[in-house]
């Protein structure tokens, strides 16, 4: 028994002597290589986001969507670094798209076709007037769209090798290693409409509102036009200013105290306010496209003695884009972020909103008094 122990112990000790042999004879054999890098044929590409030449705002954040090599989007990204990215893409066409903020993020209108960059595009969101007995019961409005800002460009990235390129550390790069530089320009997709509406025998008026019909109710992203598709928007928050008394012969030299009483005087005002939206839809955007029912504007007038009375007017030939005098014959998608103005006078319309007489609620006074208003004063007549 213990000669078998021995003769066990030098078997393992003999294996063990053989074993360190021949690792070290592996060891010793090996070839060193120095070590290498290698190129992948990406390109390093870098964008800088302008959006203040045109949108005029930094975003809290942004979202950049790409399309590679076809029309499904292959690459989203939501960000608060707002003003520069790099990043290397591989050889392809990549179709982008910027805007501020992400789908989610917008609470007035929803992002449609959200998988495609060309059939992408935002519409309003709409709501409907249940209150009951309202003048405008069950109709339906758009609601005024939040500022959204969009960029869309293509680039090509071309292909430089075929295969991984490698090359010693310390050697420098002999493959053309491609360098994109490209600036975003944001353009706002939204715009203002400003209204301008004079009334006559104002001093009956308490309230107004209304509201305009065949406005755009959104827009295609890939290309900033707006949709040919219409809705309604509501017209609140009315400002009456400029009031004055206007006279038609001699009594125009009576002192302001009796002028209220001139048979021939009248005591005119302008009401005034503005409201956010797309614009005007596809095809219409020039007057000389337009007939005088493609838009509708409608205004609600409460008197003092609360009464209402409506006036309606086809304005399609009226408002219009800033610099168009009825002659444009081309507008460009460059046009669309436009203001809007509409304003309502005669002869433009062929009667402007003339009040009828009233006196104030809860009195047995025959004649409405005029309200002792300073001339520079605005006063805010919305409900």
């Amino acid at each position: 028994m213990k000669s078998l122990r021995k003769s066990i112990a030098s078997i393992v000790s003999i294996a063990s002597i053989a074993s360190i042999a021949s690792i070290a004879s592996i060891l010793s054999s090996c070839e060193r290589y120095e070590l290498e890098l290698y190129n992948d044929g990406k390109a390093d590409v870098h964008f800088d986001y302008d959006w203040m030449t045109q949108y005029g705002e930094y975003p809290e954040g942004m979202t950049l969507i790409m399309a590679k090599d076809g029309d499904a989007f292959t690459y989203y990204d939501a960000t608060n670094s707002v003003q520069e990215l790099t990043t290397r893409l591989e050889a392809g066409e990549y179709k982008l798209t910027v805007m501020n903020r992400t789908f989610a993020e917008f609470g007035t209108m929803q992002f449609y076709q959200r998988g495609s960059h060309d059939a992408l595009y935002a519409q309003s969101n709409t709501w409907t007037q249940n209150e009951e007995q309202a003048w405008d019961e069950g109709r339906i409005y758009m609601e005024e769209p939040e500022r959204i800002g969009v960029a869309v460009d293509t680039i090509v990235v071309p292909k430089t090798i075929d295969d991984l390129v490698f090359r010693p550390w310390d050697q420098e790069a002999q493959d053309q290693t491609v360098h994109i530089n490209r600036q975003l320009v944001i353009k706002p997709m939204t715009t203002t409409l400003h209204i301008r509406c004079k009334v006559v025998n104002v001093q009956y008026m308490r309230a107004v509102e209304g509201y305009i019909a065949g406005m755009a109710d959104g827009f295609l992203l890939n290309q900033g036009w707006r949709r040919a598709q219409t809705g309604t928007i509501k017209l609140e928050h009315w400002i009456l200013r400029d009031r004055q008394w206007e006279v038609s012969d001699s009594t125009a030299a009576a002192p302001a105290a009796t002028r209220a009483t001139a048979a021939d005087s009248i005591f005119t005002g302008w009401i005034t306010t503005s409201v956010e939206t797309f614009g005007l839809p596809r095809g219409r955007e020039l007057l000389r496209w337009r007939t005088p029912e493609s838009n509708l504007i409608v205004l609600h007038f409460t008197l003092i003695d609360g009464s209402s009375i409506d006036f309606t007017y086809p304005v399609g030939k009226i408002i219009h884009y800033v610099g168009d005098d009825g002659e444009t014959e081309i507008f460009t998608q460059a046009s669309v972020s436009l203001e809007l103005n509409l304003e309502l006078v005669a002869p433009v319309i062929t009667q402007e909103p003339t009040l009828p007489y009233a006196q104030p609620e809860g009195t047995g006074q025959f004649d409405a008094e005029v309200q002792p208003w300073d001339d520079e004063e605005d006063i805010d007549v919305s409900f």
